[in-house]
């Protein structure tokens, strides 16, 4: 049965091995038949969490802000699968990985259960 992957590529660099990786990942998922959907964070326009918890009240948009994780959340809500992809920075992930995966709260707080 076919999936929907959502890839999260948090490396700022293009043509880095995170990239080279979800490459590999796009080619063999979609040669199995899976929907791939990737977003190279670096690229898009996001902003910080601003902790306010006043999100979840408009399931097509669910954060205050808006700016270009209105691309993301239609993708995340529909992935069956969602991988994180991120270099390693002082034993953690990217920046832009966390900023987008804290801005993935207000889909939460759409369906609190």
């Amino acid at each position: 049965m076919s999936k929907k992957i959502l890839i999260l590529n948090g490396s700022p660099r293009s043509k880095g091995n995170t990239a080279m990786l979800c490459d590999t990942l796009s080619a063999g998922a979609r040669s199995a038949g899976h929907q791939v959907t990737r977003f190279d964070l670096h690229k898009l326009d996001i902003h910080g969490c601003l902790g306010c918890v006043k999100g979840g009240k408009d399931p097509a948009s669910p954060c205050v802000q808006k700016d270009d994780m209105g691309l993301i959340y239609p993708a995340y809500r529909e992935a069956d699968i969602v991988v994180l992809a991120s270099p390693m920075y002082y034993w953690g992930f990217s920046g832009q990985l966390k900023t987008a995966f804290d801005r993935l709260f207000a889909v939460a707080e759409c369906f609190p259960g």
